[in-house]
């Protein structure tokens, strides 16, 4: 397996030889080597020119409805603080089901609730939809929600 690529070096082999001596000479950081960062800058000037060659090509993905559910909790055990849910088509949202909070709510009336938001996603789009396709735990300081226990002064 090859060695992977040095960021550092990739940023240096950019410079100028006099301005990488400074910056990484003995004035600076103390990695020159003379001996192999001359070839060494010379490969990554190459690589960069080679890869600038490869033609690319665009192709549109499918077009797809999936949900996706935004969960705020801590890692671990703990209480959903809140939740928010969206629709993607493709590789765009179309619509999202603003957050929030879940205080005094049991996991059966939760289970309930991101059910029914399914349902209004397919029923509005007229879509199939069972189950959603990704579920996203982001930590309870995120919380967009205002009023919010966790960001009073907001």
């Amino acid at each position: 397996m090859p060695k992977p690529l040095d960021p550092k070096c990739q940023l240096c082999a950019k410079l100028p030889t006099s301005q990488a001596k400074v910056l990484h000479g003995t004035d600076g950081d103390g990695c020159w080597n003379p001996r192999i960062c001359h070839n060494r800058r010379s490969f990554y000037r190459r690589r960069t020119e080679n890869n600038s060659k490869i033609d690319s090509i665009a192709v549109e993905p499918p077009a797809t409805y999936f949900a996706v559910l935004y969960l705020y909790k801590d890692p671990g055990d703990k209480p959903l603080h809140a939740l928010g849910a969206e629709l993607w088509l493709g590789q765009k949202p179309i619509c999202r089901l603003e957050p929030i909070h879940c205080f005094g709510l049991t996991a059966g009336k939760i289970r309930t609730y991101t059910d029914k938001v399914l349902q209004a996603f397919a029923k509005e789009y007229g879509v199939s939809l069972y189950q959603y396709k990704d579920m996203f735990e982001i930590s309870p300081s995120h919380c967009p929600v205002r009023p919010c226990p966790l960001n009073p002064e907001s």
